[in-house]
């Protein structure tokens, strides 16, 4: 342990002489700010307190209690949160909703769709959207740590249909106006 934290301690002086300057995280940072915006942002309250209060709600078992329902879903939130938006910023793809400025139901249901299940390059064109699949599913698997009630095929389908419900609502934000 001693020789592992001596290693930590000569990379840090090695890296403080180094030339380059670090990296500033500010609020004009938009990575960051959108980071911040989804992992505690209204929205991101809504969808922890109102998922918890629902599930308690709908379970039939009343075991566990509304604030551990709560915690758990704020674990889960933060897990997703951040590998999204870690392995967004890695391979360079923009994590930002980007409206559509069509008309018409067909093209704003296709846009939306492709919203759903794609992000930006920094170049422009559009790619699978391996970041959020990835926040999605890590966030499901890493809640079995301390979730005990579900399995990994729960996991899977809660997952998976947890992409249906961001696009019917995606589909919704378009027709309604509100992804402006």
């Amino acid at each position: 342990m001693v020789a592992a934290l001596a290693t930590v301690a000569s990379g840090v002086s090695a890296q403080a002489a180094s030339p380059t300057p670090p990296v500033r995280v500010t609020t004009e940072n938009a990575r960051f700010t959108n980071y911040l915006h989804d992992l505690a942002g209204p929205g991101a309250f809504i969808g922890i307190v109102g998922g918890g209060v629902v599930d308690q709600v709908w379970n039939k078992d009343l075991t566990d209690p509304l604030a551990q329902r709560i915690l758990s879903r704020a674990g889960k939130a933060a897990v997703q949160v951040s590998v999204r938006h870690g392995l967004a910023a890695l391979m360079h793809y923009s994590t930002d909703y980007q409206p559509c400025h069509c008309s018409g139901f067909g093209p704003k249901v296709e846009h939306a769709l492709l919203e759903t299940f794609t992000d930006r390059r920094a170049d422009g064109t559009r790619a699978l959207t391996v970041p959020r699949l990835a926040g999605a599913y890590a966030s499901g698997f890493g809640s079995l740590a301390w979730d005990h009630n579900h399995k990994p095929s729960d996991v899977v389908v809660g997952t998976t249909l947890s992409f249906g419900f961001t696009a019917l609502f995606n589909i919704t934000r378009e027709l309604t106006g509100l992804a402006r």
